[in-house]
């Protein structure tokens, strides 16, 4: 593999982020809407409203993780919801996201936070055997559920 750096993003790399993010997007049936991603995007970066780290190789960004601070009020802590986690097609497999996720536990170690939670598809069986393969194991205590406005 060629040398991969892992590092947290700051807004100057969004044009280096906003294609694989869109791309992200895409893979989950969203219609492309780069001008929107950016948007998006900027405003986490401008509030400080999550933390974004990528994976690149030879300067070009080939992965993300982008994870939100939510509380617990039961244990006073943070929890860091890994809402989004991308690795370009052509790299998976290769350990590009388990490195990835790596310096994602790095971060959650080093803010003292509770653990990490995140939500896979029902159907996205690959995707359960890697993050069981991290340590994740499905939460038996609780049931999640979404409401969606009409």
């Amino acid at each position: 593999m060629r040398k991969l750096i892992i590092r947290q993003a700051t807004i100057q790399d969004l044009p280096q982020i906003v294609p694989v993010f869109d791309a992200y997007r895409e893979y989950f049936k969203q219609d492309k809407n780069p001008e929107k991603v950016e948007e998006f995007l900027f405003d986490r970066f401008e509030h400080l409203e999550s933390v974004i780290f990528i994976a690149e190789q030879k300067g070009e960004v080939i992965g993300f993780a982008q994870l939100y601070p939510v509380f617990s009020s039961l244990t006073l802590q943070r929890v860091w919801l890994l809402n989004d986690f991308f690795i370009i097609e052509e790299f998976r497999g290769s350990g590009v996201g388990t490195q990835l996720f790596k310096t994602v536990k790095e971060l959650t170690v080093l803010t003292k936070s509770k653990g990490i939670e995140l939500s896979v598809e029902h159907t996205n069986q690959k995707a359960w055997r890697f993050w069981e393969k991290q340590g994740f194991m499905l939460d038996e205590d609780f049931r999640y559920y979404f409401y969606k406005h009409e």
